[in-house]
């Protein structure tokens, strides 16, 4: 068998605006615009640098079906760049970017293949001209995108070393739309070598021997993808010994630090301690956006519940980043603070807020799924719900698990008179 080498990266959404994220002046906000560009730059950089035998690309190039033309013209353009140096890309369409959203309006080289989403295909991989491996795949369309597509993905058995592709869901997945369903056991039953899988941004690898791998998304989007982004390098021995490296390629990060007040006294302290974070995060050299969340009992606990306090904590350390390049911008402070109170001995009294307590004890002690269930039903079950009408989407999961974290304090204090304005 020849050894080759290969990247495999996916959900690139070239051209996506972050979500949720309000302007943070000028400078960030062009790193920002340009962020998913300058990813998969640096991924084609990578395999022109390390002189890889293939790109891989499991779907989602684009964001949508409208593809921003921007993101077509940069996206032919790195093509072009990896032709020029004869390394090929394989890639399958994803569920942001089905088969029929696709035009030739921008040709892409003839390096590039884009499998087919009405049938499996098996594309050769070369190595100075022979064989090193066969790369089967199968696009996503909006006819199969709730079809199990891995099942039609099937390896010759005299193939050297086989890879499949497709972009879609194994077993559960939690707080993403189900395209592609398959399980892991029907993926490492099959003879396939090494499965490359796009639609999931957690990098993972699901299971080794067979190698079933997750390379995520190429820049995070928005809060919830924290942490490094980029994509795999991949090395295939004479043995057929896959090894694994990741390699960082986004150019901003999302990060969350927290922020115990227990040793804090005074505004002063939340200041510095504030600096103190972004200063540990820019030892990283990345362009970072910061989420601060605040914890803990003590002294500031009623001046952290104070939206004017927290805008001028934020507007503070916002201003300490303008004009530096690998800028760490905080973006929000989140108050998950408490005063000092004895919730304990609260809970024994037999009151109304022991009452309430108890009775957040017994939700709080039900599944998650459980306990966002029984909140839709109590907030379906009144009146007002109405008159919410298509707003009642936007009450998440999240939001309501959020909610529910914050009533056990924050109910409790009410009924205690914590908030009386008398």
């Amino acid at each position: 068998m020849i050894p080759f080498r290969f990247i495999q990266c996916g959900d690139l959404h070239l051209g996506t605006p972050f979500k949720y994220l309000k302007s943070l002046g000028k400078q960030v906000d062009e790193a920002v615009n340009r962020a998913t560009y300058r990813s998969f730059t640096e991924i084609v950089d990578l395999a022109i640098e390390q002189q890889v035998q293939a790109v891989l690309i499991t779907g989602d190039i684009y964001d949508s079906d409208t593809h921003n033309l921007e993101a077509q013209v940069r996206f032919a353009y790195e093509c072009e760049r990896l032709s020029e140096h004869t390394i090929p890309v394989f890639l399958v369409q994803g569920n942001h970017d089905p088969a029929e959203s696709w035009t030739s309006n921008i040709r892409l080289p003839e390096t590039v293949h884009v499998f087919s989403s009405l049938q499996s295909e098996r594309k050769p991989l070369l190595v100075k001209g022979k064989v090193a491996a066969y790369v089967y795949g199968i696009s996503c369309s909006e006819q199969n995108r709730a079809d199990n597509v891995a099942q039609f993905l099937k390896p010759w058995a005299d193939d050297p070393f086989s890879i499949g592709m497709f972009h879609g869901s194994v077993g559960s997945t939690p707080d993403h739309e189900v395209v592609g369903p398959t399980t892991l056991g029907e993926l490492t039953n099959s003879p396939m070598k090494y499965w490359a899988i796009g639609h999931i941004h957690k990098r993972q690898v699901l299971h080794e021997s067979p190698y079933v791998v997750y390379a995520g998304n190429t820049q995070g989007l928005h809060k919830k993808e924290l942490g490094a982004k980029g994509c795999y390098l991949v090395d295939v021995s004479a043995t057929g010994q896959v090894t694994m490296q990741f390699q960082e390629t986004a150019p901003i990060r999302f990060e969350q630090v927290r922020i115990d007040i227990a040793s804090l006294a005074n505004n002063s302290d939340m200041v510095e301690m504030i600096r103190h974070k972004k200063e540990m995060l820019r030892k990283l050299k990345k362009q970072i956006l910061l989420e601060i969340v605040l914890t803990g009992t003590g002294a500031l606990h009623e001046l952290c519940c104070k939206i004017e306090a927290q805008q001028v904590w934020l507007q503070l350390a916002q201003e300490e980043e303008k004009n530096k390049f690998n800028f760490v911008m905080p973006y929000a402070i989140v108050d998950r603070t408490a005063g000092v109170t004895d919730w304990t001995a609260r809970r024994q009294m037999e009151d109304m807020v022991g009452d309430y307590l108890r009775s957040y004890d017994t939700l709080g002690a039900l599944p998650k799924v459980e306990q966002v269930a029984q909140i839709r039903n109590l907030i379906e079950a009144r009146p007002e719900s109405k008159r919410l009408g298509m707003y009642s989407n936007l009450l998440t999961d999240e939001i309501l698990e959020e909610a529910l974290r914050r009533a056990e304090v924050e109910g409790a204090r009410c009924l205690m008179g914590d908030t009386d304005e008398d």
